[in-house]
């Protein structure tokens, strides 16, 4: 009898401790962009194997997400989007990433900027703000 509760208890924890290491983490970070076509490739690169829930407001720039963390990390998410050219809070797409951007989605080049109704670039230091 105490072998199997001993057995029981040792299946439990391993169960706990590994479902623990599949979390779930939702999460909102900031990226910069201007339109449409920014929403659709901002939203295609964060959408890497193992998130959920991929959702960037064009208004706000906030990209709300939901993955799991034994398949992705936030850090890899925001290099992948970096690696489309897309700047964001805190880690900044370099000057080739940025290039492939569209001309017309070109968010750092103030013209641009107005043109959509928007004032300073939101994404422009690699620190705190």
């Amino acid at each position: 009898m105490n072998k199997n509760i001993s057995a029981l208890l040792l299946f439990l924890a391993f169960t706990f401790s590994s479902h623990g290491q599949s979390k779930l983490t939702s999460t909102s970070i900031e990226v910069d962009g201007l339109c449409g076509m920014c929403k659709k490739r901002i939203e295609n690169a964060a959408y890497l194997p193992g998130v959920k829930k991929v959702n960037w407001n064009k208004e706000s720039h906030q990209l709300e997400l939901v993955f799991l963390n034994k398949k992705v990390s936030q850090e890899e998410i925001i290099a992948s989007i970096n690696s489309i050219g897309h700047d964001v809070e805190g880690s900044l797409a370099s000057e080739e990433q940025y290039a492939k951007v569209h001309g017309c989605c070109k968010y750092r080049d103030p013209e641009q900027r107005a043109n959509h109704g928007l004032g300073d670039a939101l994404c422009t230091q690699t620190g705190d703000q």
